[in-house]
């Protein structure tokens, strides 16, 4: 659907089948402030404007970057009121990607934790009689690990 073809006004149904989510998501989004509430029709159905798409969108990119929705509405409703948020939004992603990176870290030091467990363990099931318990989990208990508790 191109932005022309959209209707001017957007049922609850319409606009989350555009968007790709369920109208409880649509709802969510408007008990903390991510979209705005909308008018309602005289039959009581939520309508919403064509634009309402595109915040939809652009806060389900915004949450897939890490983004929470309480940042994404403080950000946009400062916007909404005629702020620019832009360095708030820099400083934001900014940290983001710092916490990414600490993260990648620890996964990357896990990867090389088990790499080295399943080595050791392979060594032990070869020296180990079928039917004989290989000790392995006991390994885990005896042996340092490089990783922090998880």
């Amino acid at each position: 659907m191109t932005p022309d073809s959209i209707p001017k006004l957007l049922r609850a149904g319409e606009l989350a089948r555009l968007c790709g989510v369920s109208t409880d998501t649509l709802r969510h989004y408007e008990r903390v402030g991510v979209l705005a509430q909308p008018r309602r029709s005289q039959a009581g159905y939520r309508l919403y404007p064509a634009e309402a798409a595109t915040r939809v969108q652009l806060v389900r990119r915004a949450l897939r970057l890490g983004f929470t929705l309480a940042e994404l509405a403080r950000i946009l409703r400062a916007r909404d009121r005629g702020g620019a948020p832009c360095r708030e939004v820099r400083a934001l992603a900014a940290m983001k990607l710092e916490q990414l990176e600490v993260r990648l870290a620890d996964l990357a030091g896990l990867r090389d934790h088990l790499r080295d467990l399943l080595a050791d363990w392979d060594e032990r099931l070869k020296r180990t009689p079928d039917g004989v318990r290989a000790g392995l989990l006991e390994v885990l208990l005896k042996r340092p690990s490089r990783i922090g508790e998880m």
